[in-house]
């Protein structure tokens, strides 16, 4: 079950500065970017109302079983950076992820900085088997179902 209509099957949108601990002595650490996409993952469960804690809390997790990234321009200390982490893909047991980062110019442009990608899988935690994927999952590939953006207090923000 691949993207709706063209677009993600659902979205959230963080923006923070590149710090201290995301450098090497010359540019971003490309290591930076994993914690980020986990940031963004994490960041989309929520706003889709199933955060990772309560997954765990009822056995289950996403363990990632793949990821990619590509770099376009490197982020330096103290920049805005805007990730967009998109669902792209839904599998019976997995799910892709996308990642898209940009820098925040001044003038409000977006510079592309990197792309990453994730395939998780839906895992009881007790076996560390592959279950097939939630209905609050499931359901997002459905015509009348519409996946949030933000959570409500985040939308003004956006």
């Amino acid at each position: 079950m691949d993207q709706r209509n063209g677009g993600p099957l659902a979205q959230a949108v963080q923006e923070f500065e590149v710090s201290l601990v995301d450098m090497d002595p010359f540019f971003i650490h490309y290591t930076a970017y994993t914690i980020w996409m986990d940031r963004g993952f994490l960041h989309l469960l929520k706003t889709l109302g199933h955060p990772l804690h309560t997954l765990f809390a009822e056995g289950y997790g996403f363990p990632v079983v793949h990821c990619q990234l590509d770099f376009w321009e490197p982020a330096a200390l103290d920049e805005r950076v805007r990730l967009t982490t998109a669902l792209v893909r839904l599998g019976r047991t997995s799910l892709t992820v996308r990642y898209d980062f940009a820098r925040m110019e001044a003038d409000g442009s977006l510079t592309p900085l990197a792309r990453g990608e994730s395939v998780h899988v839906y895992t009881q935690r007790a076996t560390r088997q592959a279950h097939e994927l939630p209905a609050w999952l499931r359901a997002l590939t459905e015509g009348e179902s519409r996946a949030p953006t933000a959570l409500p207090h985040e939308q003004e923000s956006q």
